[in-house]
């Protein structure tokens, strides 16, 4: 029995040190904080974490319904937005831990699995907009982990900002923020491009520096892969895979025009052909052909004559293999000229099913999926380059207009809050009793009190009579 009152004291005496609510408070802003902007970014760019879904069970070799993987994706980047969001502020103090150990309790094998066998580049914890290596994100894991288990010990015992009737405000509150991020990524855009083609990108090719630099141009057949020199391309049964500057070459060389390779039914590279150097043109870019409707080429087909009419161009990108593009414009009906890029290119320039991407000399100057196109607003408008103007999206500043909102409403939460207290306070017989305790915290008071009298009546137990 004195064993065990004394252990008991050891263990409630380390977590009733002085320094136990700075500690606690540091790492709930910091795991918070970690939760919150994974699951942010996911949000932003909730066709990157479809792909990297989608990534997964190919690699696993799992048949999930296309519904069902855009859902997982939006549910795990909502739930991290959230419930990181709650464990920073406080709130739902055992909940909000114990569901992040839960989520920990997977992401950690699966993040040791990925480092010992290096299935995929990145785990895809922060989407494009941070890539880490596998090995960094299993120790970032371990630590979050580590600091989880700290937290489900002390986490209760410290109190939160807001007290049990205004909390599920909050988590309401970020719940509600990070769906509109989403669907909005969804349907139009991501809020902010991470990826290698953002606004104002030039897709035109360097005539300076490929005259300088030498390629070797990657082919396939038969599962092998090969390299070749411009002199000694091989004949047409090879698959044109890629194009890579031999020795060294500028970072944005590589990342803008590496990258985008377009190649026609004779898998010749024709991008310099195809970018436009001067005027409006309009790419429609289809990474996975398979998933999209047919019915779009009649909306792209209208929009070819429209950009015809302004003096401009229309082409579509598509992942189709190059000796399946003539099969694929007749059976559609297409008068555009439709051109073979990979689809892993595709995804970094729009995201979406069907998109569209709006060059002016070279440049990118907006991008937006076509199911947001009004097509005949914009094919019998009066004035056409300003429908098209109009249609840029304002992601960054929609981003800061609803970031503010969240603030806000938080902070307002939180005078509420504090407001109804002292009202309570105030209201309890003149007595000044603090009611505004945590419900959460009440079990825990309960029990502490109890093991304090059974404690002291050990202690009188054990003191000899006089």
């Amino acid at each position: 029995m004195n064993s065990h009152n004394q252990a008991t004291k050891c263990d409630k005496g380390w977590r009733n040190a002085r320094w136990v609510p700075a500690v606690v408070w540091l790492l709930r802003i910091g795991v918070g904080a970690v939760f919150v902007m994974s699951g942010l970014v996911k949000a932003i760019d909730i066709w990157g974490t479809v792909f990297k879904f989608e990534e997964y069970f190919t690699l696993w070799d799992l048949n999930v319904p296309y519904s069902l993987t855009v859902l997982s994706a939006m549910m795990l980047s909502s739930a991290e937005f959230m419930v990181g969001g709650l464990l920073a502020t406080g709130c739902f103090r055992r909940t909000s831990v114990w569901a992040l150990l839960l989520m920990m309790g997977v992401m950690l094998p699966l993040t040791l699995y990925i480092w010992l066998k290096d299935p995929v580049a990145d785990c895809g914890c922060f989407g494009d907009f941070w890539i880490i290596s596998n090995g960094a994100t299993f120790a970032k894991n371990i630590a979050i982990t580590a600091a989880l288990i700290f937290l489900a010990l002390t986490n209760r015992g410290v109190a939160g900002l807001y007290h049990p009737y205004t909390q599920w405000i909050c988590g309401v509150s970020c719940l509600v923020f990070v769906t509109i991020v989403e669907l909005y990524g969804f349907n139009i855009q991501p809020l902010i491009d991470f990826r290698s083609f953002p606004e104002g990108t030039s897709l035109l090719s360097d005539d300076e520096l490929d005259e300088e630099l030498e390629f070797e141009f990657r082919y396939e057949k038969d599962g092998v892969e090969r390299g070749f020199t411009a002199d000694s391309l091989p004949d047409s049964t090879w698959t044109f895979v890629d194009r890579v500057p031999i020795g060294d070459a500028p970072t944005d060389y590589l990342d803008q025009h590496t990258q985008l390779t377009v190649l026609d039914e004779e898998d010749a590279d024709v991008t310099a052909d195809v970018i436009s150097p001067e005027g409006l043109e309009m790419l429609v870019v289809v990474p996975q052909h398979e998933k999209a409707d047919m019915y779009y080429t009649s909306f792209t087909n209208e929009l070819y004559e429209m950009m015809n009419k302004l003096g401009g161009s229309l082409v579509e990108l598509s992942d189709v293999p190059t000796d399946s593009i003539a099969a694929l414009r007749d059976g559609s009906m297409a008068e555009f000229p439709i051109y073979h890029v990979e689809s892993t290119v595709l995804k970094e320039l729009s995201r979406g099913v069907v998109s569209v991407v709006l060059l002016r000399d070279g440049k990118v100057e907006w991008k937006r999926n076509m199911g947001t196109l009004d097509v005949e607003k914009l094919v019998n408008s009066s004035d056409v380059d300003a429908e098209l103007a109009s249609l840029k999206p304002s992601g960054a500043t929609a981003l800061e207009r609803w970031s503010a909102m969240l603030l806000g409403v938080l902070l307002a939460l939180l005078v509420v809050d504090k407001i109804l207290c002292a009202i309570i306070m105030r209201g309890k017989d003149g007595k000044g009793e603090n009611n505004c305790v945590n419900l959460q915290s009440d079990s825990t008071s309960a029990a502490q009190s109890a093991a304090d009298e059974v404690e002291s009546e050990n202690i009188s137990e054990e003191q000899p009579t006089k």
